[in-house]
This record gives C-alpha cells, sequence and structure tokens, in this order.
C-alpha cells in the first residue's frame, strides 16, 4: 500500500472497567485529518486523555512495527462520548473500525462493515450485562418498572432493548433512565440508596464490583444472555482483503509480541483471533427483528 492510499488509522479509548485508572479496551476513535481516515469507538466510561494516550501511542506502535506501517502513521486521539462517535462514522466514513457491538449494528449495512478480528478478553469472546440492586430491594426487572436504572452504557437504548434484553422490556419505558459518567460513582450511589435503584454493568465492571468494599450489599436480579465481542471492522468497500488481512496479522500477533504481550495484558486482552461471521448471526437477527 503506497503513502497515497495507505489509511490513516485513530484510536480513541473508552475505560469500561469500574475503578481502574487504565484503559482496558478501545473506546472510540477519530479519524485524525483527510478523507481516508479511520475510526474506533467503544463507549462506556471515561479516561482520563493524560492516561489513555502514552497507553495508546505504545500499542500503535506495536502494531505498526508488526504490519510493517510507517511510522506514525497509525495516529491516537480520545473520546468516550457516543453521539460523537455517530458523528465521525457519518463524516468519516472510516476503512477500520473498532466499535461498541451496538455501534456495529447501528452502522454494519450503512457502511458496509464485516467484523475481521475479534479480541478474547480474561479467556472469553462474548460480553454479559446484569443488573444489580440493593440487596433485598428488588427481586426482578417487573419489580424494577418505573425505576431508576443507572450506568455508563444507557447512551445505546436500542442495543440494550434489542440485544440486552432481547425485546422483553424497552428499558426507556421500563426504567426511568439516568446515564452515569462514572460506573463505580454509580454503583457508590446505588450502595447508599441515593438517587438509583440499580445499575447495569457489563463483564468487566462486573468483576470488577467483587473488590468494592460495599459489594456485599448489592444483588444481581437481571443477566443478559453472551453477546459476541466485537473487535475490528473493515468497510468492505473501502478496503481490500489484502489490506484487511495485513491489520488483522498484525492484531493477531500483537499479544505475543515482546512490547505487545505487555499491552496485552494492560487492556485484559489475551489474544486477538479471526472473527466469525456466525457468531454475530444471533444478534444480527434480533436487531432487525420488530
Amino acid at each position: 500500500m503506497d503513502n497515497a492510499t495507505r489509511p490513516t488509522i485513530g484510536f480513541l479509548t473508552a475505560n469500561v472497567h469500574v475503578g481502574a485508572a487504565r484503559v482496558l479496551w478501545p473506546g472510540v476513535l477519530d479519524a485524525a485529518q483527510a478523507g481516508n481516515a479511520n475510526l474506533i469507538c467503544y463507549p462506556g466510561g471515561p479516561v482520563r486523555a493524560s492516561d489513555a494516550k502514552p497507553a495508546m501511542d505504545s500499542m500503535l506502535a506495536v502494531i505498526e512495527e508488526i504490519g510493517q506501517w510507517e511510522k506514525g502513521s497509525i495516529t491516537c486521539d480520545f473520546t468516550s462520548k457516543v453521539d460523537e462517535c455517530r458523528k465521525l462514522m457519518a463524516g468519516k466514513d472510516p476503512h477500520f473500525a473498532i466499535l461498541s457491538v451496538g455501534l456495529y449494528l447501528e452502522h454494519m449495512q450503512k457502511h458496509s462493515l464485516d467484523p475481521v478480528a475479534q479480541p478474547n478478553v480474561e479467556g472469553k469472546t462474548t460480553d454479559t450485562f446484569r443488573i444489580v440492586v440493593r440487596k433485598g430491594a428488588f427481586g426482578s426487572l417487573a419489580d424494577l418498572k418505573g425505576k431508576t436504572l443507572g450506568g455508563t452504557h444507557l447512551g445505546e437504548p436500542r442495543f440494550l432493548k434489542k440485544i440486552v434484553f432481547g425485546s422483553k422490556i424497552d428499558p426507556a419505558k421500563h426504567f426511568k433512565l439516568k446515564p452515569s459518567r462514572r460506573a463505580l460513582r454509580a454503583l457508590r450511589n446505588l450502595s447508599k440508596g441515593r438517587k438509583l435503584d440499580a445499575v447495569i454493568l457489563n463483564e468487566q465492571q462486573f468483576k470488577s464490583l467483587s473488590s468494592l468494599p460495599f459489594a456485599s450489599k448489592l444483588q444481581v436480579v437481571f443477566t443478559s444472555d453472551p453477546i459476541p465481542l466485537v473487535g475490528l471492522l473493515a468497510n468492505t468497500k473501502k478496503t481490500t482483503q489484502h489490506e484487511r488481512g495485513q491489520i488483522t496479522q498484525a492484531l493477531s500477533s500483537m499479544c505475543t509480541h515482546d512490547k505487545g504481550k505487555e499491552l496485552c495484558q494492560m487492556f485484559g486482552i489475551e489474544s486477538f483471533g479471526p472473527a466469525n461471521a456466525k457468531a454475530y448471526q444471533d444478534i444480527m437477527t434480533l436487531w432487525k427483528s420488530k
């Protein structure tokens, strides 16, 4: 790929780990300069740019080295805003993207997106969402009708309705939604009975809950079915099979690379592997259902 056609890849990150002061998985990516830039979005919580940028710069340098791209050809920015990601998708129409599952489903048809690489996070290629409440306060989703739900994953209501709840409830109607910038703060408020009746957590956030001093005061009242993680996506109309293979191979090798191994451990990622299109068929069916 020559310099005139090589896409500039930009990464933005969002913290999805409760109370962590580090980035565990890429969030939103901004294409830097020209029309053939690329995008990554994974909303789910805030990370200070000062924390995210050094780690992402190191990771991108490893990917450049493995993929034999020119140094500095992959850029790094940071944001965690769902609406900003949507604007970037519309404005940039990226070659490659790493998105949350909901944003992937929103944009898969318009941007001809196909999964090409999937992360393995702590032994899993799936995510699970749970709703936690104060112990003894509520026993089921039905008990939470009209109650206040907090969390960092409320910016994608169609994803919650169609995929997380399987269209059994519409969260926008079932709950009073109170989006949270920080999952830890939402959990603290919940444990103290302040403003929130429940909090929705993804797998990594839920695993972090056990380390909090008030964990014993909370209980799970809802657990979603496993949802396949979305890793690297490619716009099949704007990329060649060779380009897709090149960047997928770079990701697949990163976690065994001397420097990349440390970074993968920091991000909670054990490995990247080729995406299996069949893994996404069920959620695509749920997404398209009425």
